[in-house]
């Protein structure tokens, strides 16, 4: 764990804050508002992945304490779930019944109804020759509403950004300046996609101002400061399973970036009653090749 001077912190116990102001909404806080809060929620991570391992502990409103706490309820149990369909050969037995009780006693954020029964089914046509058709029925892992990553994402960064910037003078970090900015999103069998590659390839040489990997590699998250301008790209990986991608501060400096990407294409195929089906492949992307979580890049 590396935090903007590249200092190594202790790996195997908690860094505690006693700060006086949250680090998600900026408020004052005061006894009757005061929350002790794991910015890396304990069963956010498979059980006891955390224990020796670093963590932050902050201080926090009870109002955003509560609303991180339902945030990680239903996307903890999707990303870890994710494990158990994408990638059966590399989750444990143990973490895949974690995943399953998970999903059992989660509620969805998108369809109200628990994870487990939360899958999307997808029924299709596709032409084959003369007069005949092949019909799919498909059936996807739970998802996650983008409004929920995002929110979730821009108060662990928040935590992070107040940790590198906070003064024990005055007990107090900092917030970044203008907005915070989701690029993209995506399950490990897509984390090679052209919009990752591009996103991971443009910033992999910023100076980083946090580097972050604990809960046994469960968690993962960097912050890179952009050479010229108040822009910071950010990551995290969730799960071992899902990453979230984007940019906080210079709206402008961002965008500028975000326009010169390579956004994946879809391909269609047209159904016997003319409305076409789109899909595209999902993309991997080997160790070889994943430089976005390391802190010095070797082929800069």
């Amino acid at each position: 764990m590396l935090t903007k001077e590249l200092r190594e912190l202790p790996p195997n116990r908690a860094v505690v804050l006693d700060n006086v102001t949250c680090p998600y909404c900026g408020d004052l806080l005061s006894e009757s508002t005061n929350t002790k809060e794991h910015v890396i929620g304990r069963r956010f991570v498979p059980k006891g992945t955390l224990n020796q391992s670093w963590n932050l502990i902050v201080r926090a409103c009870r109002r955003c304490n509560s609303e991180k706490s339902i945030l990680e309820n239903d996307i903890s149990a999707i990303t870890l779930a994710g494990k158990h369909w994408f990638r059966p050969n590399n989750a444990g037995t143990g973490e895949i019944e974690e995943a399953k009780r998970k999903s059992k006693n989660s509620t969805s954020g998108k369809t109200g109804r628990p994870v487990a029964r939360s899958q999307e089914e997808v029924s299709f046509e596709i032409p084959f020759g003369p007069g005949a058709v092949f019909k799919f029925n498909m059936v996807a892992p739970p998802q996650i509403d983008q409004e929920r990553i995002l929110a979730l994402a821009r108060m662990q960064m928040a935590a992070f950004f107040y940790f590198i910037t906070y003064s024990h003078a005055t007990k107090r970090g900092g917030f970044w300046p203008q907005g915070f900015y989701l690029v993209s999103e995506a399950h490990h069998g897509d984390w090679g996609n052209s919009l990752h590659r591009a996103f991971m390839n443009a910033v992999v040489t910023w100076e980083p101002r946090w580097v972050g990997n604990t809960a046994e590699g469960y968690f993962k998250s960097i912050i890179r400061r952009h050479p010229n301008a108040e822009c910071w790209a950010w990551a995290l990986e969730w799960n071992g399973n899902y990453r979230v991608v984007g940019f906080f501060g210079d709206r402008g400096v961002a965008q500028g970036l975000v326009d010169g990407f390579d956004v994946p294409q879809m391909s269609s195929s047209i159904t016997t009653d003319g409305n076409p089906i789109y899909s595209r492949s999902d993309v991997k992307l080997s160790e070889d090749e994943d430089r976005l979580f390391v802190w010095r890049d070797e082929n800069a």
